[in-house]
C-alpha cells in the first residue's frame, strides 16, 4: 500500500498520536511484568490495662470520712435511731467503727466512754478484717481522749463556779441575818428608852 492509500492518515498529527499510543501500551506491559510489593504486615499488639487496686486501708479511710459526713447532717433523733440500729457493734469493724463514730456525736453523759471501748476493742483484735481500721481507731480514740479531758475541764471550772456562786450566796445570807440581828437589837434598845421628861418636871425616882 503506498503512501497516497486514502486509507492510511500519515499526516504529522496522525503519526505522534499513534507513536503516543505505543508507547502508553508498552509502560503498560511493563508495569504488569513488575512484582508486586508485599502488603504491610499487621501485628497485634497487647497492651496491659492497669485496672487501678483500692487497698484496704484506704477502702477503709473513705468510709471512715464518708460516715463522719453524713453523721454531721442528722438530726438529734436521726442520730438516736442510728445507735440504735448499730447495735452493739459487734457485727464487724465497719459497725464497730461506725458506732464508735455515732456515739461520738451524741453529747450524750458516758458515750464517750463507750465509743473509746470500741475502738480499744478494734485496735486489740487481732483478725485480718480489722487491720485496715485499726490505724482509724487510734486516731479516733486519741481525738476522744482530748475532748474528755477538755470537757472535764469546763466541768470542773462550771463546778467551781457553782461552788463560789453558794459561798456567795451563804455569805449574803450571814451578812443579811446579822443586819436583820443588829435592826433587832436596835428596835429593842429603842423600846426600853424612858419617854423625855417635860420643862421643870422631875425625873421619876
Amino acid at each position: 500500500m503506498s503512501a497516497s492509500d486514502p486509507l492510511i492518515d500519515t499526516t504529522p498529527p496522525a503519526r505522534l498520536a499513534a507513536a503516543a499510543a505505543l508507547l502508553a501500551l508498552a509502560a503498560l506491559a511493563g508495569c504488569s511484568t513488575q512484582q508486586q510489593a508485599p502488603l504491610a504486615e499487621i501485628r497485634e499488639v497487647k497492651v496491659p490495662l492497669r485496672v487501678p487496686v483500692i487497698e484496704p486501708t484506704d477502702a477503709a479511710a473513705r468510709e471512715f470520712l464518708a460516715y463522719s459526713d453524713r453523721l454531721r447532717q442528722l438530726s438529734g433523733a436521726e442520730l438516736q435511731q442510728e445507735v440504735t440500729r448499730l447495735g452493739d457493734g459487734s457485727a464487724s469493724p465497719l459497725a464497730a467503727m461506725q458506732l464508735a463514730l455515732a456515739l461520738g456525736q451524741t453529747r450524750a453523759s458516758g458515750d464517750i466512754a463507750r465509743a473509746q471501748a470500741l475502738l480499744d476493742s478494734i485496735q486489740r483484735t487481732p483478725a485480718p478484717e480489722y487491720e485496715p481500721w485499726q490505724a482509724l481507731a487510734r486516731f479516733l480514740s486519741m481525738r476522744y481522749a482530748d475532748q474528755r479531758r477538755l470537757e472535764d475541764q469546763v466541768e470542773r471550772q462550771a463546778q467551781q463556779m457553782r461552788d463560789n456562786q453558794r459561798d456567795n450566796q451563804r455569805r449574803v445570807d450571814q451578812l443579811n441575818e446579822k443586819l436583820e440581828a443588829l435592826k433587832a437589837i436596835e428596835r429593842s434598845i429603842g423600846s426600853r428608852t424612858p419617854p423625855a421628861s417635860a420643862p421643870g418636871e422631875k425625873p421619876a425616882k
